[in-house]
């Protein structure tokens, strides 16, 4: 009975504690629900205040903005005054004197008016002229004042406008000049991947056995090809010597200006030897691979073997192509180095650290650019 009794009081108690653990926690619960509840609402208020700050700190960023741009608009307006306030006491003092020369004269001429008053009115009356005309030779030079002001004023706007222009004018020559530059070496990529192309097919052509006929038409065909690109390319050159003809006469007429130091001349000098060091680079000719040239040697060994043509017209007829453009390159270069850019040259290195930059050192680099591509188109025809 002791036993049953302990049991169910301990029965009892646990569930008594279970109970009351239950409503803790269902109490904890609820009040961590209104402490998230409570933290939420802080981060909210938080996030707003610093917004709120944020936004105060743009604005006296603001405010400082317009303070620093009030004041420098005060400093000016103060110097504006301050020229005003000296022009007028200077006026103020020209007139003051000529009033006391004036009163002087009337004192003079009324101590001497004593004598008779004829004599003072016919003073008077010749003061009032003098006065008049010099009141009237104010006007006109005041008038001629404003009219000098508003002719410098126009031209300053007319020379700043033409300015504003041949900057524009500038800019578009530049990029229509890059622009060309990069379709020209597009389309000498693609010129050289239809030749690749071309040299690809006529080699696998050139393995199978052809009867005369067949290679006879293919000589011509191949001729043909060739001479229409050497025309096409000798057009592109003509064009190229004729844009720089045009821009060393230009040059030449209008020299700009610029006025270094001699370490700027230094480092210009070393920009252009670099520039020039690139562009050789980049014009190198084609140096085709060993394995290539045996390749084709081969190929038109088999092919001559077995058609017996005979290309020794066509050769001559490119050396000569190349004799013509080498000449018309070298007549174009002395043309470009003129006895008076010269001496123009000459004049500028004599005097001070001024360095004259004509349109003829970029037409020069210009005329380096077509020799080493006359070199890369001779080189890649030979193939």
């Amino acid at each position: 009975m002791q036993n049953t009794s302990s049991k169910s009081s301990l029965s009892k108690c646990t569930d008594v504690t279970i109970f009351c653990t239950h409503a803790e926690c269902q109490i904890t619960n609820e009040e961590l629900v209104d402490l998230r509840q409570q933290v939420t609402n802080l981060k909210e208020t938080i996030v707003s205040l610093e917004n709120t700050i944020k936004l105060k700190d743009m604005q006296l960023q603001n405010m400082k903005r317009d303070n620093e741009r009030l004041s420098a608009d005060l400093k000016k307006q103060q110097r504006s005054v301050r020229n005003i306030k000296q022009q007028l006491d200077d006026e103020r003092f020209f007139y003051q004197r000529e009033k006391d020369y004036f009163n002087d004269e009337l004192q003079r001429q009324k101590t001497r008016s004593v004598s008779g008053t004829s004599r003072l009115q016919q003073e008077r009356t010749e003061l009032e002229r003098a006065r008049n005309s010099l009141e009237e030779e104010n006007k006109t030079l005041r008038e001629e004042l404003n009219e000098k002001v508003q002719t410098t004023y126009n031209l300053c706007i007319k020379f700043l406008r033409m300015k504003y222009a041949k900057d524009l004018l500038r800019q578009k020559f530049d990029q229509l000049w890059k622009e060309h530059l990069q379709v020209m070496t597009d389309m000498m990529e693609k010129l050289d991947e239809g030749r690749g192309e071309l040299n690809i097919i006529v080699s696998d052509k050139f393995q199978e056995p052809l009867p005369l006929s067949k290679a006879k038409c293919l000589q011509v065909v191949q001729r043909n090809a060739r001479l229409v690109y050497e025309n096409a390319m000798l057009r592109v050159q003509i064009q190229h010597l004729t844009l720089n003809i045009d821009k060393l006469k230009s040059g030449t007429q209008k020299p700009k200006l610029i006025n270094v130091d001699a370490a700027i001349i230094a480092k210009l000098a070393k920009q252009n030897v670099k520039k020039c060091s690139n562009k050789s680079t980049k014009w190198l000719p084609f140096q085709p691979k060993v394995e290539d040239i045996e390749k084709s040697r081969s190929l038109t060994d088999s092919s001559n073997h077995q058609n017996s043509v005979d290309y020794s017209t066509h050769s001559k007829f490119v050396s000569k192509i190349r004799s013509a453009q080498r000449k018309h390159v070298n007549t174009a270069v002395h043309e470009i180095q003129t006895d008076e850019t010269r001496d123009f040259r000459t004049e500028r290195s004599r005097s001070a650290p001024e360095i004259v930059r004509t349109r003829g050192e970029e037409t020069s680099l210009t005329l380096v650019q077509t020799d080493s591509f006359t070199d890369f188109r001779d080189a890649s025809t030979n193939t």
